[in-house]
């Protein structure tokens, strides 16, 4: 026989058994690596490290050890195998000289199948075996139970299954192996990068649209080969299990059906089948638009480029359309005109959802359909269901206030907001972000769902509403997380880093602990808008620590010691604290002042160096080393903005480090307004 085929006697059965012992002679060495990768990457792993003193450590799945490192031959392995066994599909002579055989489409396929299937199964098993037999060794570094071994072999069947099946349906559907892999590997990316260009997109051009990659982890589920490689922090869920092993029975089926319609012929074309051409030229022509649409669009600053747009569909057309005809000589009659009918299609698909014409701007739930409200700039700190994770105290059940005052004080800002739609200046250059109050508007609305928006709201212009909202109980408890104050809580580390002074104090007694949350509770809670505005500087940052099975751990929030906290302060004083925490004229060396120029060149002024060293050049830096001066310098201060200032000070700590910080004409005492005279 020709190219050492084996005898096709047998073909009344389903699939053939020579065809089977022909596919291990010829591709066996697929599973001997897949075989000794498995085995390198977690059985020995488990004997390996760095640290001869290290300690076995208790583990609640396999895939903590070097899980990166198994997902390296888990995603490649499967898929070269699809690659070299239904190599023959891409090649014309082997395409012929298979299809010639006295057998079915169905055999051909079943018998490559199940070829494949047992090669990519048999190391999985076998290393699961291995696993099972050195758990118990001197030397292994990880406890686990042995439920954890049929777990990480049952994910990985799946896993290895969907990988290899994906592999077939995509070999069925092109007629180039290179092309395969890319497009493999591409549908393994896309669900995640074409979700993150859309929620680009989106966000330049419609007016309150939040980025949902900001708030959401979970987005990275969505791209199979991001989600198996991050798999040692999460391992997959018994619903993603059989997700992936529906999607597999899916190109199982589909593979069978298009097998039988595809033409011998096709072997060496991009794409098998014709009518996937348009889906192929479209899917590579809208990620181009949305790549070069969002690039030109960020690097003008967020105007509309039409240029952009445009640019991208030039390429992505004719890029598809070499692939598919295998030549850079693609102009014909009807080009133009096919260009022209993706391109407004595909124009009209990016607009539409990007134009408002849909209602998304001006939409505000009615006060009746809302069960819950949430505004703040912290709402990517809250566990979602589908996001938590051990050590975070806030979760859902604290994200929502069903108050219904609250709830009407927020429509009222959402409809304000809405209506006069301020300009987003965050696309300047310089933006002053003290002028503006970042809010995430999230509804809880009846029917289950969410409705959520993310504005950037001026302080000027729209004081009623946003007092009305900010000093609001339920705003207060979300945005400056009260509910972790009313848990256990083991220490509270009050810590100063200014000036690489590094002061601290941590408070382990419960009594203290008892008594500091309520008083920081209460200070939080009578907060008043102009409080929460305001550009004082904190005096230290706090943070809770919770231990966890024995490891301390900080908290998810840690909370400011503002200003503005006078019952706090005389607390610390009482206790001795104060002065162990906070920055004093001790601390510091000397302090350079100068009166700020707001008629400078913008160039220059938001450099406070750079600003420094100008108004130096003219003779108009003061510099001071008196202890009372610092001493109202550090009270006083204010985190550096060069449009509210009107004193920019550089603060020269000791140990080198340097601080700028300003001042307001109301800062000043009368010892400071003597010295700027």
């Amino acid at each position: 026989m020709k190219w050492g085929m084996p005898d096709m006697t047998r073909s009344r059965y389903f699939f053939n058994s020579s065809i089977i012992r022909q596919n291990f002679r010829q591709h066996g060495w697929i599973g001997i690596v897949y075989a000794l990768g498995l085995l390198f990457a977690l059985p020995l792993q488990m004997f390996m490290s760095n640290n001869p003193n290290a300690v076995p450590q208790e583990i609640d799945h396999l895939f903590r050890v070097t899980g990166e490192m198994q997902m390296i031959f888990i995603v490649s392995i499967p898929v070269v195998a699809g690659l070299f066994l239904f190599y023959y599909l891409q090649t014309k002579s082997p395409s012929d000289m298979w299809h010639s055989l006295p057998l079915r489409r169905e055999h051909l396929l079943t018998s490559h199948l199940v070829s494949g299937l047992l090669l990519l199964l048999i190391p999985v098993w076998l290393t699961a075996a291995v696993v099972a037999l050195v758990r118990q060794w001197g030397g292994n570094l990880y406890i686990f139970q042995g439920n954890e071994i049929w777990s990480w072999c049952i994910a990985v069947t799946v896993l290895t299954l969907f990988l290899f099946c994906l592999s077939v349906f995509v070999g069925i559907c092109s007629g180039q192996s290179v092309l395969q892999g890319i497009i493999i590997y591409a549908l393994l990316l896309l669900p995640s990068v074409g979700i993150l260009l859309m929620d680009s997109h989106l966000s330049m051009y419609l007016y309150g649209y939040p980025e949902l990659s900001a708030y959401h982890n979970n987005l990275d589920n969505w791209s199979p080969f991001i989600r198996m490689m991050n798999v040692s922090g999460k391992p997959f869920s018994s619903v993603e299990l059989w997700i992936y092993g529906g999607l597999s029975a899916l190109f199982i089926g589909l593979s069978y059906l298009l097998y039988r319609k595809r033409h011998s012929e096709k072997a060496g074309q991009a794409i098998a089948f014709v009518y996937f051409n348009p889906l192929f030229k479209a899917g590579i022509m809208i990620c181009c638009m949305l790549i070069a649409g969002n690039y030109f669009a960020q690097m003008k600053h967020q105007q509309i480029i039409i240029s952009g747009y445009a640019i991208g569909a030039i390429v992505g057309y004719i890029a598809a359309e070499m692939i598919i005809r295998k030549t850079w000589q693609i102009v014909t009659r009807k080009v133009p005109v096919e260009f022209a009918i993706y391109t407004a299609l595909l124009g009209l698909l990016l607009y539409i959802p990007a134009s408002g014409l849909t209602g998304y701007e001006n939409r505000v739930p009615s006060e009746d359909k809302i069960s819950g409200v949430f505004a703040g700039s912290s709402y990517w700190m809250y566990n979602r269901a589908e996001d938590s994770y051990e050590g975070n105290f806030l979760t859902d059940e604290d994200l929502f206030s069903k108050d219904k005052q609250y709830i009407e004080a927020v429509r009222k800002l959402h409809l304000a907001v809405a209506t006069i739609r301020p300009e987003n200046k965050s696309s300047k250059p310089y933006y002053d972000y003290n002028q503006y109050q970042s809010f995430t508007v999230a509804y809880s609305l009846d029917n289950g769902r969410e409705m959520l928006r993310r504005y950037l709201v001026p302080l000027k212009g729209f004081e009623p509403e946003l007092k009305a909202v900010m000093e609001s109980a339920g705003f207060k408890r979300a945005q400056y997380a009260v509910s972790q104050l009313e848990k256990d809580i083991d220490l509270i580390r009050i810590n100063n880093s200014v000036g690489n002074l590094n002061k601290q104090v941590v408070i382990s007694d419960p009594a203290e602990i008892t008594e500091f949350k309520a008083i920081l509770k209460k200070e939080i809670l009578n907060m008043s808008f102009e409080d929460q505005t305001n550009d004082r500087a904190s005096v230290a940052n706090i943070a809770p620590i919770v231990n966890i099975d024995g490891i301390g751990s900080s908290s998810f929030f840690n909370y400011s010691w503002s200003a503005s906290y006078h019952e706090l302060e005389k607390w610390m004083e009482e206790k001795g604290y104060a002065d162990k925490v906070r920055s004093n004229a001790e601390d510091v060396e000397s302090a350079k002042l100068v009166k700020v120029d707001h008629n400078r060149s913008p160039e220059n002024v938001y450099d406070p160096e750079l600003l420094l060293e100008l108004a130096d050049k003219e003779n108009q830096v003061i510099v001071t080393e008196d202890k009372a001066l610092l001493a109202n310098i550090l009270k006083q201060q204010r985190y550096y903005s060069y449009k509210n200032s009107n004193y920019l000070v550089k603060v020269q700590y000791k140990g080198g480090y340097t601080d700028f910080v300003m001042l307001k004409a109301s800062d000043l005492t009368p010892g400071l307004k003597a010295l700027l005279k």
